[in-house]
């Protein structure tokens, strides 16, 4: 079964580490690589498909791309229709909220006087993105932030008012305004537009690609470690017992080993479980996200989708490794033995425990599983013992025992801003001392009343009347 589920986590993890490379592979190849930068002698048309570096220097309008889902006031992306001196063309360039205040600022310092110019930044903004030619919508839409331009506007409104255009274009920045506006002077309009989407490349933002590749990279290691799983785990290392050789403690944890065992195998079954629900409560999360926000196909697929599947691996892992540390049978039986040579320091002392407890019936043993844990253990002639998954023991020497005590506990506990209710079943054990203590010398807890009871009746069978019992 356990070699079934590797098989399965391999097919999925690897059919999950090749889409998202395909998604976002090359891009993210091209963005290792770096854009390029756009030489004098090569044409928009000649660099269509490149991943460009382009200096914005001249822009002359701008239309809106883009607002924030569900706030129509905010806007996401801004278009900027920027001039091309060297090209004598105009290129579109988007930019996000986060860095438009570039090129707005350079719209506002190309409306001032020449003299009001000077000082001011006028260093261009550099975009990196890959040129695409646009469709017939979207370069309409660029046409009609053209045509909307103040710049544009403000030097045909000039038109025969020297001293107007002397002190606004006089300068090299004013020379480039008027060589467009003499250009557009009877142009019946750009044939073909050209975009850079600041940030964007061959499609996808970069945040996205490295989503993509984050999640393809964990699938792919998730998928290796899984296929090596499938030629290793089929052989279960020997557990190394703590004892010597020979000795009663070794049969004692024989005896214990396949309670162990059982133990460790509900619990990577559960490890299974839970990393599998991990990864389908996580996309369906982003997912339902991605659709309340309306977004588009592509964003879904290369970002809300392997976003949701790398947060999903992510607790996955730490799940599975988290219930693959509790489940080892060795280290279970070696804290079991420290334990128990805590409370029983002598060799002598623990070979005569391990002998009254091999000694013992089926019929005088005890369990208890739940979803968090485990214990088992045996009410022997004179010791009786609770092991639990974490390696802790409960051992009760019978023959100084003065009272026992049951008792059922239950309060509230805050998890976060909600409270929980709990309710327990403990087992008290008293030794005898003068004067009496008020606080017992070992307790056993369950979370079933039933398992608390067969374990007083246990107790009653051994020891009979000659202890004081107290039912709480």
């Amino acid at each position: 079964m356990k070699k079934l589920l590797n098989i399965v986590v391999v097919l999925c993890t690897a059919a999950c580490a090749a889409g998202f490379w395909m998604v976002g592979g090359s891009q993210f190849l091209q963005l290792q690589a770096g854009p390029e930068s756009l030489v004098p002698e090569e044409t928009f048309e000649q660099a269509e498909g490149k991943y460009l570096s382009y200096e914005a220097a001249c822009p002359v309008g701008s239309y809106v791309e883009e607002y924030y889902s569900g706030d129509p006031d905010r806007v996401r992306r801004t278009g900027y229709v920027v001039y091309d001196s060297v090209r004598r063309a105009f290129v579109y360039v988007v930019v996000s909220e986060r860095n438009d205040g570039r090129l707005e600022n350079l719209i506002w310092n190309l409306n001032l006087a020449v003299e009001m110019r000077e000082g001011k930044d006028m260093s261009p903004y550099t975009a990196e993105g890959t040129l695409r030619k646009m469709d017939v919508e979207a370069a309409e839409h660029a046409a009609a932030a053209l045509e909307e331009s103040e710049i544009i506007e403000f030097y045909r409104s000039t038109e025969g008012e020297d001293a107007y255009r002397e002190s606004y274009f006089s300068d090299e920045y004013g020379q480039v305004i008027v060589d467009m506006c003499d250009g557009l002077e009877g142009n019946p309009g750009q044939a073909d537009w050209y975009c850079i989407e600041d940030g964007v490349v061959d499609g996808l933002e970069k945040g996205d690609i490295w989503v993509c590749v984050l999640a393809a990279g964990v699938s792919l290691l998730i998928a290796v470690v899984s296929l090596i799983s499938v030629f290793t785990g089929g052989k279960k290392k020997k557990a190394v017992l703590p004892a010597a050789s020979g000795s009663r403690m070794e049969g004692f944890f024989l005896w214990e080993k396949p309670w162990a065992e059982e133990w460790c195998e509900y619990n990577l079954r559960r490890g299974y479980r839970l990393a599998c629900l991990s990864v389908v409560i996580s996309l369906a999360v982003f997912v339902g996200i991605g659709v309340y926000l309306k977004m588009p196909v592509t964003k879904m697929t290369a970002f809300y989708v392997p976003l949701g599947v790398l947060f999903g691996e992510v607790v996955a892992a730490m799940f599975w490794y988290g219930q693959k540390g509790q489940s080892n049978v060795a280290k279970i039986l070696k804290k079991h033995a420290k334990s128990i040579a805590k409370v029983l320091p002598s060799a002598a002392e623990q070979e005569a425990f391990a002998e009254d407890i091999l000694n013992t019936g089926k019929e005088w043993e005890f369990r208890e599983r739940t979803k968090e844990g485990m214990l088992w253990g045996t009410v022997g002639s004179r010791y009786w013992v609770a092991l639990h998954w974490n390696g802790r023991v409960m051992l009760v020497d019978s023959e100084k025992l003065g009272k026992i005590e049951t008792e059922t506990v239950a309060g509230t506990v805050r998890s976060g801003k909600v409270r929980v209710s709990y309710q327990s079943y403990a087992v008290r054990f008293y030794y005898k001392s003068v004067p009496p203590k008020k606080s017992c010398d070992q307790w056993i807890g369950f979370d079933s009343k039933e398992n608390q009871r067969q374990l007083v009746a246990l107790a009653r069978k051994r020891v009979g009347e000659n202890v004081e019992y107290m039912m709480l």
